[in-house]
Formats: C-alpha cells, sequence, structure tokens
C-alpha cells in the first residue's frame, strides 16, 4: 500500500444498489464515516480476493 494512506479499523458497513452502481456505506471505530462508490464488477474482483484469503485462513486453521 502508499504510504499516504490511512488505516481505519472497520466498525460497521452497509451496501445499497443505486442506479448503476454500488454504494458502501463505511463507519470506523473513530467516527470517521465514508462512502465507496463501486462498479459491480470492481466488486465481483474484491469478493473473489476476500473468498481467497477467507479460504487460506479456513485452510490454515484445518492444518
Amino acid at each position: 500500500m502508499a504510504k499516504d494512506v490511512t488505516t481505519y479499523i472497520l466498525r460497521q458497513a452497509l451496501a445499497a444498489k443505486v442506479a448503476d452502481h454500488i454504494e458502501i456505506a463505511v463507519e470506523a471505530e473513530d467516527g470517521t464515516k465514508f462512502k465507496i462508490r463501486a462498479t459491480p464488477e470492481q466488486l465481483d474482483a474484491l469478493t473473489g480476493d476476500l473468498e481467497s484469503i477467507l479460504d487460506g485462513d479456513d485452510a490454515e486453521d484445518a492444518a
């Protein structure tokens, strides 16, 4: 990651379809709130990445 990126600890996230895109409303533990606007294709790629990470964690837990 780039050095100028701020890391937040997730408190809550909600998603909604808005017209031709999806918005994810995020609240961090420090109270910071923001929205992420993404296409379905972008979220498909992100979902694939997350599934791979979680599957890897499951494999490590089973070992």
